[in-house]
């Protein structure tokens, strides 16, 4: 029997089933009780935002941090808008798990617009899109030169959040904060018990510029104490 012509495109599909079998047989030596430790620990995260962010949304604090891209843009004057938190479901050992994202925004004065060289523009665009900063861009010319530039107009406030994800392989639960104090993305890697109502309130302390240890609390994602 002749062979059958070799196929980039199945070896690439047999090369991804392989890798879900593989995913499969792993989540089932996963051990019921890390499962069922981490999934209680996350139902609790879920309770303590889901009021938490209730609470917020009516108070509206003011959030006393500054947030700066140099030469681009500097927020002052922030108070918390709006808050929720959402969950996205998955399958494992035939039940129902789930991550959660707190979601929320800042809001504040409008930043003025920027008037930069066409040449510089995708730099500018590209740190806001990497900052999660919501702008529109408008190109204009002078009378007198016929000079092209952008003028890039950005949203008065900020959209932050937390994602926390359960890692079953190894028993912990991963915190990724993003505009909370600072633009940079911070990766945290807890370990279930240590992700208690404390930290949680430290976490909502974070968020409103006010003391906390919150980010001493686990070590940075890859790194190990």
């Amino acid at each position: 029997m002749a062979k059958s012509p070799k196929s980039l495109l199945l070896e690439q599909l047999r090369a991804q089933a392989d890798a879900v079998a593989a995913k499969r047989v792993q989540q089932l030596k996963l051990s019921r009780e890390v499962v069922d430790r981490l999934d209680q620990r996350m139902h609790h995260v879920f309770q303590y935002f889901d009021e938490a962010c209730k609470l917020l949304q009516v108070i509206s604090p003011p959030v006393e941090r500054s947030f700066e891209l140099p030469h681009i843009v500097r927020y002052d004057g922030l108070h918390l808008e709006r808050a929720s938190v959402m969950f996205r479901k998955q399958r494992l050992q035939d039940r129902d798990v789930y991550d959660y994202v707190v979601y929320y925004s800042l809001a504040g004065p409008s930043p003025p617009p920027l008037r930069i060289a066409i040449r510089r523009s995708p730099e500018v665009e590209r740190a806001l899109v990497h900052a999660n900063i919501e702008f529109s861009c408008d190109t204009g010319s002078t009378a007198q030169s016929g000079a092209t530039y952008n003028v890039i107009r950005i949203a008065p406030g900020l959209r932050c959040e937390v994602r926390f994800d359960p890692d079953f392989e190894n028993g912990r639960i991963v915190a990724t904060l993003r505009n909370v104090d600072r633009f940079e993305p911070v990766i945290l890697d807890f370990e279930t018990p240590a992700l208690d109502t404390r930290a949680l309130d430290d976490l909502v302390n974070l968020m409103l510029a006010k003391p906390s240890q919150f980010l001493l609390r686990a070590p940075l994602r890859g790194f190990v104490r």
